[in-house]
């Protein structure tokens, strides 16, 4: 279960209950309040360039978040949108969904962050508390995410996570008038646990040591 948090993110409305909390950032549920600043997010073209919905209307975005405040009630619930917050204040930093599958796993859609926090260090801690909610709150197996050929920053952000590159999904959402490819990344209960204790540094080093060893090729199946 997750510890209390400290003062500055107590004061969060009571409906807005806490799910996950690392050291800047915390994952907890969204409460109707949230709509302007989460526009402010959603609704940026930028933000959301290597999305498969893009940009959204103020209204979808009121939409999204009374269908999060509806399934958090929800004791069959499959689906968690969380907001992602910054502990020193609260503040709304972005959004996350994971949704419960069949065999043991969740799929995590975009990690949408604030632009000033699209970054390895921010993104890296979200993906930490995502894979702690699904593993330790969800109770699941394997965690798997999709990321846009093109997105190169969320590629780097999930090998350094410890996911796995397992394959390439061709034209899998059409977009401002294209197919997009979209390369599939998984991480299994025992890989994360492993290394869960990785700083981001550390994590960054272990990447670019995996990728200097050579790689060999596996016997063809006869």
């Amino acid at each position: 279960m997750s510890k209390a948090l400290p003062s500055a993110v107590a004061c969060l409305a009571p409906a807005a209950r806490v799910v996950r909390e690392g050291a800047a950032l915390a994952l907890r549920e969204f409460v109707a309040s949230d709509a302007d600043a989460l526009s402010e997010i959603l609704g940026d073209p930028h933000v959301m360039r290597h999305t498969s919905s893009g940009a959204m209307s103020y209204d979808a975005v009121v939409d999204l978040v009374r269908e999060a405040e509806a399934e958090q009630a929800d004791p069959a619930r499959t689906r968690h949108r969380l907001a992602v917050v910054q502990r020193a204040d609260g503040a709304l930093a972005g959004t996350v969904t994971v949704e419960r599958e069949r065999y043991s796993s969740v799929y995590c859609h975009s990690i949408v962050l604030r632009p000033h926090l699209a970054n390895l260090s921010a993104g890296y801690e979200a993906s930490q508390l995502v894979a702690g909610l699904a593993f330790d709150e969800l109770r699941v197996h394997r965690l798997w995410f999709m990321a846009a050929v093109d997105n190169l920053t969320a590629q780097r952000l999930f090998l350094a996570s410890g996911s796995t590159h397992d394959g390439k999904v061709r034209e899998l959402y059409f977009r401002d008038g294209r197919w997009w490819d979209c390369n599939m990344y998984t991480i299994l209960e025992h890989e994360w646990r492993a290394r869960a204790h990785l700083t981001l540094r550390e994590a960054i080093a272990l990447l670019r040591q995996r990728e200097q060893e050579p790689r060999t090729l596996e016997p063809a199946a006869v």
